[in-house]
This record gives structure tokens, sequence and C-alpha cells, in this order.
């Protein structure tokens, strides 16, 4: 387990909008948002309303990045992604928290670890942070997840449920 993670926009927003960030803050040490990535948060709402529920149980910092990684910005991701994988290529270690394809692709290229929302809360599951994933799930899903029947019907049935 990570004990770093690096979060973009759409799993704060969607943990958050969900209730749920409170429910994965324990599976990390440290949890850094980059500034790029506030400011896309803070367009829409102010990011301490979301992120009081990580800070409860773990370590919450901003990131700066002077200049994205040149290999990274080749991939033409929003600010918010090409900082969050550049930071992550500084500190050794940290994981990303993903839901976008692209940005998804382009930290697997560089062999950052990687894992989305719906991650989260699998892992939440596996170490015992929770008892049921389906409900936090559904959770996600009505706060904008979307995900493929067939997937989600192959991840119940492998979690156990």
């Amino acid at each position: 387990m990570n004990n770093i993670f690096i979060l973009n926009a759409s799993p704060i927003i969607l943990l958050g909008k969900a209730g749920l960030l409170e429910t994965i803050a324990p599976l990390a040490e440290s949890w850094i948002v980059p500034e790029g990535v506030v400011a896309e948060v803070e367009a829409k709402k102010p990011i301490d309303a979301y992120l009081s529920g990580l800070a409860n149980a773990a370590n919450v910092s901003r990131g700066f990045v002077e200049h994205i990684h040149p290999s990274v910005a080749a991939w033409d991701l929003g600010r918010g992604e090409s900082e969050v994988i550049t930071l992550a290529m500084q500190k050794a270690g940290a994981g990303v928290v993903l839901d976008d394809f692209q940005a998804r692709k382009c930290a697997a290229l560089f062999q950052i670890p990687l894992i989305g929302s719906l991650g989260l809360l699998v892992r939440a599951k596996r170490s015992g942070h929770i008892n049921t994933a389906r409900t936090e799930i559904e959770k996600l899903i009505k706060s904008g997840l979307r995900i493929d029947l067939a997937m989600l019907n192959r991840i119940y049935k492998k979690i156990g449920e």
C-alpha cells in the first residue's frame, strides 16, 4: 500500500459529493493535492469543504509543480492531471488517484502506481475500513461515477459482494 497518494480533481469531487473522503482517508499517511487540482476544484466549490474529511485521518498538503515534465506535457492532459503525474514522478513511491482514462494510461506508461475512486473503495473494504463496498460504490455512482455494469458486477464478484 502506498503511504502517499496524489489526488486529481475528479476523485476529490466525486468522493466528496458522495461523502466518502473520510472513508478513504486512512488508506494513506499523506494525501497531496497539486495547485492545478486546487484551482480546478475551487472553480466549483472551495476545496477545504472537500478536504476536511481527509484531514481528520491523514496529513493533507498542497503540492507545487514548477514545470510539467516534458514527457507528460506531450500527452496534452489537463493542468491538474499533468501536475498529479509530474509530482508523482518527483516523489519516489507516491501513487496517483486518477479516474481520467488518458491520464491513467500516461501514469501507467511511467510505471506510477495508480488507483481510481472506485479502487479506493475496494481497498477500503479489503483493508477493513469498511464492511461492504457495495453501498459506498452506489453512493459514488449516484454522485456521477460512470462505470460499465458488467465491469461493476465483476468487481462485486471479486470482492465477494
